[in-house]
């Protein structure tokens, strides 16, 4: 079945599109009315993203996803499954006489060798289970057999404290005669350490054993449920819950729920996201099979309390950092966040005039408002020609077909009847006109900070293209595509369309097109084609090529917060693709390059490669590619924008060291200061950190405990308190050269630290250090603002206790933290704020920074106002952007910047502010830190 769409346009003279009256209406094949999700984000899984500091569309769809304060909202009946989804979902048999398995148990496979399991699994009827079972999810039917894998159990290992006659330390694992092939329907999934947690919705997973039928895979949306009430539920079951349901066990439930799963050992998960990906995290295992439902909620062991064991006993680390890596490339891609269609009804204007509400139906596809025209290419005059169509894929960039373009005299892109003239056309380098192989343009428009497409209005370029529908574009007469309910309809203006049209192998499109020149070489890797078998009345349907295909699109009223996916971009397309495949060329295939041209991006695997002549070791003086000095570095230390004509390698070791020019690396010598930090202080740590607590609260005790206040004498006993700064080792405070001259003709004389509030400094807590010197950068410039960075040495050490911790130093000289806390400091307490990073690119481009320098860096408000605008961005000089990195079970704060300046108007409705790069100065304050 497909479903066209349409969107009025006039035609004029000549045969093109002018765009004078835009009424859109969208094919909606959606059967549902729910309310699109809002974005939700848990901190441990946002705070390990980092991204290149050259800027990158690679990670668009989280630069572009914003938090807002609405609730995620989910359904909480029984959701369906899917075999990428549940990789980590394990089956656990015993072997009958007969050879079958009966399968009694689920598990969750952890490592390639091990499954987790609860204890009460591993006995049924005084047999032990002999085999696990993965990448099936109907097991006992065929059809899904082909990825699948079933393995013998090796070995079970109960935990030590685990009794059959109660519900504690229901955990065991299972250990495999040998490890799982990792494929995408057999993949680990990871485990929470947090022992606390905030997620609104947990997800209980598992087969159905008791069911009568099959069992089925269920996906149970839950909430958690407050341990007493949970108490109330158990007080009778005194065998199982002696000791009551202690901090080890967790519940949760939902009273809407008719049923829940019969299931025994399955997990209780969330799904996290890590470069565009969702990883599975198991938070709890269930335990003594007691089942959910509209009476009693379920109980599960709660894993962070097992972590040490589990990690004894396989050898792995759990370290959310280092798991969700292992197998990111295995994993779901984010389009699971937003619906393929849209999902709501609206107002519909009749041939009458009047409005009514139109019902979304599920597979007919119906006239739906749609009021902005989406994107077109054309050439500016009293009737303007729309030539084709195009993307916008950066605030100052559309994406379209070359062939659209190339020899046509066009001057001006229109979004949603928003105008930006044309700046440049850049073609894709390996375009040829006789054929549809790289067929594709970028398109630079004229823009300036004050009027720039929103970020809104980017799609952004889908790394999965996993799907078999997709919505392309044409123009057609409207009584050739309208609803069909009226007769002899003679309206016959041109309208905008939309068509749902089925994916096509690429062998038989190329089948399709073998006698075509333009395909000569049949469809190729950066291709992709997608149809319809039915063919249009003659006329129908003109093709709209340069348009996107996308895998939805959204009403103007849409809120949703998150970027629409762009797929591919329209190449060839005979009437709109219905009867002959449209080809595309396909968006991720032509990403790099788009970031080449972009954000100017460098990747070190294609920059030229030599072997010096003497080879020489670590740390040695050499010659870099432009005969200026460099020293021997691991490239992990060398600044990549210094590499991007040669890179010269010092020695055919394995480990890359390259000569990296002076002023672009971190000096090897310093790297044992530096990572001290990381080592010292562990017990102090924080193993938990949530978002900042709302605007204006003064900040908890312990919370940023390497935050100081930097004040001045003003009497003998009076202390002016005047801006802040960051401890970063026991005698030293970093700061910015602008709040150490806050006062004329006076450095900083005492630093505070211990005390978030000035009021309480005297009660006891504080401690107060005489400042001994302040060292301001030596090129320091307080008109411009470059070099922006002061170190304060202390009379004294800092005594470390759980309010006193050294940060450490942001010392990558390539990416930088997406998000960061910034601490704020008003002169009179601590506060802490949501931020997240702004390529300088995009700084520089869209706001009135337009000097910044690769030493400093833009931070804007993370959450938006409800209704959808730009938070208040100020701050103070010397304000910490910390990022929280977790490693060892613990949190690390990083200092990743210092806030520099920002515009006092502009800042105050959302704009970027300008903050030190903390990475750039790494070799210059590790002088310091003896």
């Amino acid at each position: 079945m497909f479903e066209i769409g349409v969107i009025a346009v006039r035609f004029f003279a000549g045969g093109r599109i002018s765009l004078k009256l835009v009424v859109a209406v969208l094919a909606v094949v959606s059967s549902s009315a729910d309310p699109v999700q809002a974005f939700f984000k848990s901190f441990e899984e946002l705070s390990v993203h980092t991204l290149p500091d050259t800027g990158s569309l690679d990670d668009c769809s989280l630069r572009l996803q914003k938090l807002d304060d609405r609730q995620a909202s989910a359904s909480s009946t029984e959701l369906p499954t899917y075999s990428r989804e549940f990789a980590h979902l394990a089956a656990i048999g015993w072997k009958q006489p007969s050879g079958d398995v009966e399968w009694r148990c689920s598990g969750t496979l952890i490592a390639e060798d091990f499954v987790l399991t609860a204890a009460h699994c591993t006995q049924d009827e005084e047999a032990e289970p002999s085999a696990v079972r993965f990448g099936d999810l109907d097991l006992y039917s065929p059809s899904d057999d082909r990825f699948a894998q079933q393995l013998d159990i090796k070995e079970i290992i109960r935990h030590p404290d685990f009794d059959f006659n109660s519900a504690y330390h229901d955990v065991a694992l299972l250990r495999l005669a040998k490890p799982v092939t990792v494929t995408d329907f057999v993949t680990p999934a990871c485990l929470y350490t947090n022992d606390s947690f905030s997620f609104p919705k947990m997800y209980a997973t598992g087969w159905d054993f008791y069911s009568d039928v099959s069992p089925p895979i269920y996906n149970s949306a839950l909430n958690p449920i407050d341990q007493d009430r949970c108490k109330f539920w158990y007080r009778t079951n005194k065998e199982a819950f002696r000791k009551g349901i202690n901090r080890m066990l967790m519940c949760a439930g939902d009273e809407t729920l008719k049923t829940c799963p019969g299931d025994t050992g399955g997990p209780l998960q969330v799904r996290l996201l890590s470069s565009s990906r969702y990883t599975p995290f198991v938070l709890g295992v269930s335990v003594l099979g007691v089942p959910c439902g509209q009476t009693t909620p379920g109980v599960y062991a709660k894993l962070a309390h097992y972590i040490n064991w589990i990690e004894d006993v396989t050898k792995r680390n759990y370290f959310a950092q280092e798991c969700v890596t292992r197998h990111i490339s295995r994993r779901e891609w984010d389009e699971a966040l937003v619906p393929t269609a849209v999902k709501s009804a609206y107002n519909h204007p009749q041939l009458t005039g009047k409005k009514e509400t139109i019902s979304v139906a599920p597979t007919n596809g119906q006239l739906q408002i749609f009021k902005e025209f989406k994107c077109a290419v054309g050439k500016d005059a009293d009737n303007i020609d729309w030539i084709c169509g195009c993307t916008i894929v950066a605030q100052d960039f559309a994406l379209t077909s070359a062939r659209c373009v190339k020899n046509i005299e066009v001057d001006i892109v229109n979004y949603k009847n928003d105008w930006k003239h044309i700046d440049e056309i850049i073609f894709h380098p390996e375009y040829d006109k006789k054929t549809l192989y790289n067929d594709l343009a970028l398109i630079r428009l004229k823009t300036d900070n004050r009027k720039r497409y929103d970020w809104k209005s980017v799609s952004c370029v889908a790394g999965n293209e996993d799907q078999s529908r997709f919505l392309s574009f044409g123009i057609g007469p409207y009584n050739l595509n309208d609803d069909g309910t009226m007769d002899n309809n003679t309206d016959g203006t041109e309208r905008y369309l939309t068509a749902t049209l089925e994916l096509l192998a690429r062998e038989n499109c190329t089948e399709f097109y073998k006698k075509y020149g333009i395909l000569k070489d049949g469809i190729n890797e950066t291709q992709f084609c997608t149809w319809s078998k039915d063919f249009l009345v003659p006329g129908a349907c003109e093709p709209w090529n340069g348009n996107e295909v996308l895998n939805e699109m959204r009403p103007a009223s849409d809120t949703n917060p998150f970027p629409e996916d762009l797929i591919g971009v329209g190449s060839y397309a005979p009437d709109c693709g219905f009867g002959r495949p449209l080809v595309a060329s396909r968006a991720i295939a032509f990403r790099e390059w788009m970031n080449s041209v972009i954000y100017k991006t460098i990747n070190v695997n294609t920059v030229p490669q030599v072997l010096m002549e003497k080879e020489l070791a670590l740390d040695y003086i050499c010659e870099a590619w432009d005969r200026e000095a460099g020293v021997c570095v691991h490239i992990d230390h060398c600044n990549h924008r210094a590499l991007v004509d040669e890179i010269k390698f010092c020695t055919n070791e394995t480990a890359p060291i390259v000569c990296c020019p002076v002023n672009s690396f971190i000096a090897t010598a310093h790297l044992p200061l530096l990572t001290e930090c990381e080592t010292n202080y562990q017990r102090f740590r924080k193993k938990h950190v949530d978002f900042a607590s709302p605007e204006g609260q003064v900040i908890e005790e312990g919370n940023h405990p390497h935050s100081v206040m930097i004040g001045w004498k003003v009497n003998r006993t009076g202390t002016s308190w005047n801006c802040m700064g960051t401890l970063i080792n026991k005698n030293t405070v970093l700061t910015t050269a602008g709040c150490t001259n806050m006062v004329k003709r006076r450095s900083p004389d005492v630093i505070s630290i211990g005390e978030s509030d000035v009021s309480r400094i005297n009660d006891g807590e504080a401690q107060i250090i005489r400042v001994m010197e302040t060292i301001r950068y030596p090129s320091y410039n307080p008109k411009t603002h470059d070099n922006d960075i002061a170190i304060l040495k202390l009379d004294s050490n800092v005594v470390v206790n759980e309010n006193a911790i050294p940060a450490c130093l942001w010392r990558d000289l390539n990416r930088t933290p997406y998000y960061a806390q910034e601490v704020q400091f008003n002169k009179q307490f601590f506060t802490a704020r949501d931020k997240n990073l702004v390529h300088n690119r995009d700084c520089k481009q869209f706001t009135s920074h337009t000097e910044l320098t690769n030493d400093q860096m833009c931070w804007q408000e993370f959450k938006l106002h409800p209704d959808g605008s730009e938070a208040a961005n100020c701050g103070h000089k010397g304000d910490p952007f910390i990022s929280f990195q977790r490693t060892n079970n613990v949190y690390l704060p990083y200092l990743v910047g210092l806030y520099s300046f920002g515009d006092k108007e502009r800042c105050a409705s959302g704009e970027a502010v300008v903050a030190t790069r903390i990475s750039s100065y790494i070799n210059w304050i590790s002088l310091y830190l003896q």
